[in-house]
């Protein structure tokens, strides 16, 4: 019986939304990253929208349809139309079957979400284990938040670490810490996300407060190699208070790196195609005069602190 039980356990299949390969921006080396659906937060300065929902998603891109109409003739829900030539889908009819994309050809209706396996998963991660083998690379496992995904997780990071590959787990560390204590055992480095520490700020704008957050931080500390990543978004965390207190926090957990993430707009158009709304017109990019004040407020702090703009 208990050996019946391990096999189903291993069995449990993973949501996956994208594998990035070549990634360089992600941890040391050349590595692949893996994303995960499902998040308990809502950032909305969130550039993956897709990752939010932790099911499958349909994904409208009204310039590849050629008019076939043949996800209208699939569609139960009557869901589907053709505006000038183009699909629209009305979002609050679909029932996410995924019927339509089946059929489109052209790339006009995606799903977004694909379920794998741990074993299916690590295969395709290991494609490239040349690439992390010369360069100290390895896999990083993002989202959305992971951690949701733990059954998940913990058997695909015990099989990636077995086999001797470099793990760095991003996280927002909202999650129990029975959860984040088991998947660390075989995780290398830790990509933590600190988005305000003040929790009333927090609990505003991102939905919770940050209390879990940074007691799950305190207790990474010299468990695993962590370092910080901020996102910088003007009007939220943009000051040097914040900026001050989490360099300082980073002093103060031993944390290898400290790296700020300038606002961006690239993930804009992500939102219309899924059938949200667009949250990034209440922000603005920063100058790169804005920027340089911050850059040359840490130029002593140069092996700790980094500000990543891509």
């Amino acid at each position: 019986m208990q050996l019946l039980q391990e096999s189903l356990h291993a069995e449990k299949p993973g949501t996956i939304f994208n594998i990035q390969y070549f990634s360089i921006h992600d941890g040391p080396g050349i590595r692949t990253t893996l994303f995960l659906k499902g998040c308990p937060l809502h950032c909305p300065w969130c550039s993956n929208p897709e990752s939010l929902c932790a099911s499958s998603q349909i994904r409208i891109v009204p310039e590849r349809c050629r008019a076939c109409s043949r996800c209208l003739e699939v569609c139960e829900q009557g869901a589907l139309n053709l505006v000038s030539d183009r699909i629209a889908l009305d979002y609050s009819k679909c029932s996410r079957c995924m019927a339509c994309a089946a059929v489109c050809e052209n790339g006009g209706i995606t799903s977004i979400g694909t379920t794998l396996s741990p074993d299916e998963t690590t295969a395709l991660l290991l494609k490239d284990r040349a690439f992390y083998d010369h360069t100290g690379g390895g896999v990083t496992i993002s989202g959305g938040e992971p951690l949701l995904q733990h059954e998940f997780l913990n058997l695909l990071v015990r099989g990636l670490h077995e086999k001797g590959i470099h793990i760095a787990l991003d996280t927002t560390g909202y999650a129990p810490w029975q959860v984040f204590e088991e998947v660390l055992s075989c995780v290398d480095l830790v990509l933590f996300d600190v988005k305000h520490l003040d929790a009333e700020k927090h609990r505003k704008i991102i939905g919770v407060d940050n209390t879990l957050i940074l007691d799950n931080l305190k207790r990474c500390s010299g468990l695993c190699e962590i370092w910080l990543r901020i996102p910088l978004i003007p009007g939220f965390n943009d000051d040097v208070g914040f900026t001050d207190a989490t360099v300082e926090l980073a002093h103060s957990i031993g944390a290898r790196r400290c790296c700020f993430l300038p606002f961006h707009r690239w993930g804009e158009h992500k939102y219309e195609r899924l059938g949200l709304a667009n949250p990034y017109t209440r922000y603005r990019e920063f100058t790169p005069g804005e920027l340089d004040l911050f850059k040359t407020r840490y130029r002593t702090e140069e092996d700790l602190v980094f500000f990543e703009t891509f």
